[in-house]
């Protein structure tokens, strides 16, 4: 007999349960392609804000950088007022429409 199929209740796919993770930042179980997102949002953020470097040593940068939200996924990042970058949403590639 089969997995039960259940919802994820990140994302709202059926996968079977046993494949579901306990996430420990949201406390819910989550499916491994959330899982797996979850690390490439990491990565993103590290490479885009530089976030395991010390915060003293970009503390002017940070004034110059507006919050933005992507149209076409939502997600959320800074750009930099003065280069106007990145021009693309790190996620999902879109391109950046307003500043």
């Amino acid at each position: 007999m089969g997995d039960i199929m259940i919802l994820c209740k990140k994302c709202g796919n059926k996968v079977p349960a046993s494949s579901l993770k306990l996430d420990l930042d949201e406390k819910k179980m989550i499916c491994p392609d959330c899982i797996k997102n979850k690390g490439i949002h990491k990565e993103i953020e590290k490479d885009v804000f530089h976030k395991d470097v010390m915060p003293d040593k970009f503390a002017d940068e940070h004034i110059h950088k507006i919050a933005h939200k992507c149209t076409s996924c939502g997600y959320k990042f800074k750009i930099d007022q003065e280069t106007k970058k990145p021009r693309n949403c790190p996620y999902c590639n879109a391109r950046v429409m307003s500043f």
